[in-house]
């Protein structure tokens, strides 16, 4: 079943209402538009992630006088993933008491709950500079590879993987590969592991992030959360170090725990 019109209509309403209830200091009611395990990513601004709600209450509170005196949204597109859950992205604009003026972009993840839509997932990019693929850092790049996977989409994938990169499991086991070379090798791996294995993730914790040396590697610690038809709810820990350049990945290494994915998909070894 397709996004109903009341649906598109009620998540552009979850999105608009954002705006009004921060500045209207009314942080109590976050309640109405988050999940109790939302998480709000805001690692473009160098802060992490945030998650729960109250953790962004608290993150609001300690801006202080630092805080937008009004939030205008608009742009706003959504993308549907099924009947219940849609990705959905729009623009920013937040005007500082003194006048000032900053633009950013919000990726969301909204699903529906018998009180209304949600938002499940925010990132939070903060525009510095024109043509969007010019200005693109490897935390980006980070970003745009995970919604890929949370929506399972392979154009996104395409965009994110440059033609000659290069995907690496450091650790892995008979019958898998230990290296993919090229965009298409890559991606089509992927997108046959999506339709093999019915894993859905729903979102990432980002439990640290490292720079390096090299501004475009990064290694990142992190747990894909999401559910299996066999397996029920599953957390997948691994250990990615990820080197992008001109907004697409180059080359990643991918220490998954094997063991925990073969449960998740409800394998034994």
């Amino acid at each position: 079943m397709a996004l109903s019109n009341q649906g598109k209509a009620d998540i552009i309403d979850l999105i608009n209402r954002h705006g009004h209830l921060t500045d209207a200091g009314e942080l109590h009611r976050y309640g109405e538009l988050f999940t109790p395990d939302v998480t709000y990513d805001m690692e473009n601004f160098g802060l992490g992630s945030l998650h729960g709600i109250e953790a962004i209450r608290e993150a609001a509170g300690a801006l202080g006088d630092a805080n937008p005196v009004a939030h205008h949204v608009t742009n706003i597109v959504i993308t549907e993933i099924d009947e219940n859950s849609a990705q959905v992205r729009s623009k920013g604009l937040g005007i500082k008491a003194d006048g000032t003026t900053g633009s950013v972009t919000y990726d969301d993840i909204v699903t529906h709950h018998p009180d209304g839509w949600k938002i499940t997932h925010r990132k939070v990019t903060l525009r510095r500079s024109p043509l969007d693929h010019q200005a693109l850092t490897v935390h980006d790049v980070l970003a745009r590879f995970r919604q890929a996977a949370i929506t399972q989409s392979v154009d996104g994938m395409n965009h994110v993987y440059a033609a000659d990169a290069i995907h690496e499991f450091p650790f892995t086991r008979p019958g898998l590969p230990s290296r993919l070379e090229g965009r298409d090798e890559i991606v089509t791996w992927i997108a046959a592991g999506w339709k093999t294995h019915p894993l859905k993730y729903e979102r990432y914790r980002t439990l640290a992030l490292h720079d390096t040396a090299d501004p475009r590697t990064i290694v990142v610690e992190q747990e894909a959360i999401g559910t299996s038809p066999s397996a029920g709810d599953f957390t997948l820990p691994n250990i990615i170090v990820l080197t992008a350049h001109n907004g697409r990945i180059t080359h990643l290494r991918d220490y998954v725990d094997i063991m925990a994915a073969t449960a998740a998909m409800g394998h034994d070894l």
